[in-house]
């Protein structure tokens, strides 16, 4: 689960956010700090400015010992945020703070100090060869800087953090209704019109979407249900007119004495009694797709009744040159419908033995961790890949010429079968030949110690 939240895009879009905001918090604090050294640059140069400006007054007045008198004063009461001040000699040393410059040097510039701090200082020439300097201490900057780069990476950290949990509520919140839209629609898939989206009835994107599809659904439910009403309509009705004429042929069969006319009746009636296997396999296919059925399911060995059909179909198989074997596991049981499951596997080998071609047929039972898979298998000329898809719709035929005998109602039947059972149907080609296997997806109580 946790994998399948760290992939979904509402997580990734969360830390999208969490990227794009963090990167908005550092270029605004760069901004700040950038914006508060200059200002605060700018205040030690104005300070500066102006302190030199009344030291030159009163060196212009006075001379040299009022000048340093005047220094004496400031840097006994300055306390510790005072401005350094120095006044060089031409040979280079410096009277009362060391701000190891060199003489004659004039203007701007940034030195640490001895003690290691960070020094704004503007050096102004003097008489006889003499310099003064007057330096402000900037070390607040850094310390500033350093405050900043602690708290930001705890502010970046926190972001983080908050982005990455927020991504995880949001996305587990988003996956529960992408899940549950997910379930319904594998309802759907698997022919269960009836069920519908989920609605939280927040009125967001979510509901709106699952109203529109719900409607959808509605308006498809109901074509189906007209299309199986009209179709089974269609059935009821024709097959009782159909088998009234089926007793009429009969009789004028029984009462023909030209044989000639008689093999006319015979052919008549083989064709109407296929018209009227297509509707009652129509009629069971609606019978069976309605549910009515799941009601009688019970327990039953389908090991028993895969080699029950193995022994029926065998004398069959044996006329018509074919070998019917098979590999069963024995006292596999699943939960169902047991004439179902009769019909289900008449169907697929009757179709084997009439258009597979081959000479060999198996049926197959065993058991795949907590599946049940049975299968019937032949090695005849198989049926294209791009078939399998078709091959369950209705009235499809592999002999486009439909010159072989049958409805193409078998496999649409099996499928029918297989969906009331909650099994899956799959076609395989068998190399040579066609698998058909019957995958169901739980096993009772009776099969786990099998």
């Amino acid at each position: 689960m946790l994998t399948r939240v760290l992939r979904s895009a509402n997580f990734k879009l969360a830390l999208l956010y969490a990227a794009v905001f963090s990167v908005s918090v550092l270029v605004l604090v760069t901004v700040i700090f950038l914006s508060v050294r200059e200002d605060i640059e700018m205040q030690a140069r104005t300070h500066i400015e102006s302190e030199i400006a009344q030291l030159m007054g009163d060196y212009a007045d006075d001379g040299m010992d009022e000048l340093r008198h005047d220094i004496r004063e400031r840097i006994d009461t300055g306390g510790s945020r005072r401005l350094r001040y120095s006044i060089v000699a031409p040979d280079g040393k410096s009277i009362f703070d060391a701000l190891d410059a060199p003489a004659g040097r004039k203007g701007w510039h940034r030195k640490l100090s001895l003690s290691g701090d960070d020094l704004l200082i503007d050096s102004v020439p003097l008489e006889d060869g003499y310099t003064l300097l007057v330096a402000a201490d900037l070390s607040i900057i850094h310390d500033i800087e350093d405050a900043i780069r602690g708290q930001l990476f705890a502010l970046l950290l926190f972001i983080a953090a908050a982005a990455a949990m927020g991504g995880l509520v949001l996305s587990r919140r988003f996956l529960a209704r992408i899940d549950r839209i997910s379930r319904t629609t594998e309802q759907v898939g698997a022919g269960n019109l009836s069920a519908r989206l989920p609605m939280a009835g927040t009125g967001d994107d979510f509901d709106q979407l699952s109203a529109t599809i719900n409607r959808m659904l509605e308006r498809i439910e109901q074509l189906v249900g007209e299309v199986q009403h009209v179709a089974n309509g269609i059935a009821h009705d024709l097959r009782t007119p159909l088998g009234h004429l089926r007793q009429t042929l009969e009789q004028i069969r029984s009462e023909a004495e030209n044989p000639r006319q008689q093999a006319k009746m015979d052919e008549a009636l083989e064709q109407l009694d296929g018209a009227l296997a297509t509707f009652s396999a129509l009629l069971r296919i609606a019978e069976i797709e309605s549910g009515s059925r799941k009601a009688g399911f019970a327990p039953f060995d389908l090991s028993a009744l895969m080699q029950q059909m193995v022994e029926l179909y065998q004398p069959v198989a044996e006329e018509a040159g074919i070998t019917l074997s098979a590999a069963l596991k024995p006292n596999l049981c699943i939960e169902g419908d047991a004439a179902l499951m009769r019909q289900y596997f008449s169907n697929l080998i009757e179709n084997a033995l009439r258009h597979s071609g081959g000479t060999q047929l198996q049926l197959g039972l065993k058991a795949e961790g907590s599946q049940i898979i049975a299968e019937v298998r032949d090695n005849g000329v198989g049926i294209a890949q791009t078939d399998h898809v078709v091959l369950v719709q209705p009235f499809f035929r592999a002999d486009a010429s439909r010159s072989t005998p049958g409805n193409g109602l078998g496999l649409p039947l099996a499928k029918a079968i297989s969906r009331l059972h909650e099994a899956e149907l799959h076609f395989a080609d068998a190399g040579p030949g066609l698998v058909v296997q019957l995958v169901f997806p739980r096993i009772s109580a009776k099969n786990a110690g099998a």
